[in-house]
Order: structure tokens, then sequence, then C-alpha cells
């Protein structure tokens, strides 16, 4: 599921921001990256006016009961 694009997360925050600071996160690595980067642990915080070709968001479907 790593290394195709970065994703946009909502869940984490890159360390040294405050909560409700202006940065979002990116996780993942992407295609462009180095091994290093392609692991769900490798984030870092950017505007969230921040756009690149390597950036995305992945959907999750929530099972229904």
């Amino acid at each position: 599921m790593l290394g195709n694009v970065w994703q946009w997360c909502a869940d984490a925050l890159p360390v040294g921001s405050e909560p409700g600071g202006p940065d979002r996160v990116l996780r993942g690595g992407s295609w462009g990256g180095n091994g290093t980067s392609c692991q769900a642990a490798y984030d870092f915080g950017v505007a969230p006016t921040y756009r690149l070709n390597v950036i995305g968001f992945r959907l999750a479907r929530v099972p229904v009961r």
C-alpha cells in the first residue's frame, strides 16, 4: 500500500508541531523517493496548500454491520 504517492493524513502530527497548527501530514513515500521514506512511520509536515504530482490520498471503506 505504500510507495505509490505521499498520502495526506489527518491522524498524526509531524514531529515538532503543535495540535491545531498550520501544518498537515504527508506519509508513506512515493515512486519518486527512496526506500527509507517508503514506510508508514515516515512522515513530515507541510502547508495544506502544498502541491506536487506525487501527493494523493487513500480512500478507506468502513464495513457496514
